[in-house]
């Protein structure tokens, strides 16, 4: 009979239990979305940031196949005027990051230095590609 009895009092204790169980797991699985979409903004930067790095090696590449002209410092230009037959590179580097991104290109001293900068809105970040190379 005294075991019934003791059964009997905690009966509402299972109850609280489960609650504080349900609450504990809600909070984990906030956790889980909040990386989740952490996780989807850095790959989209990581992304982002590939593909500067290819369009500048495509340009290098165009460099290359016009040699007489690049060792000529043709291709330097600013961030609002590209060099003709470059003209598809900047909408590209402009579709793969941001419209508002400088793609600046720079001749010094026989080194061409091309300097991609743009501002990621989703990870409120500023991202800046630099690379270099000689014709």
């Amino acid at each position: 009979m005294s075991q019934i009895r003791s059964l009997h009092k905690q009966a509402g204790i299972s109850f609280l239990e489960v609650l504080i169980s349900v609450v504990v797991l809600s909070i984990g699985l906030l956790g889980i979305a909040g990386l989740q979409t952490m996780s989807l903004k850095s790959t989209s930067m990581a992304h982002e940031r590939a593909m500067a790095v290819i369009l500048t090696d495509t340009l290098f590449e165009v460099m290359r196949a016009n040699s007489d002209a690049a060792r000529a410092g043709a291709f330097d230009m600013d961030c609002n005027s590209p060099v003709a037959g470059t003209e598809q590179w900047f909408e590209d580097v402009k579709a793969a990051t941001s419209p508002q991104t400088c793609a600046l290109v720079e001749w010094n001293n026989g080194v061409y230095t091309v300097t991609i900068n743009w501002n990621d809105q989703r990870m409120n970040a500023q991202s800046v590609i630099v690379m270099e190379t000689r014709p």
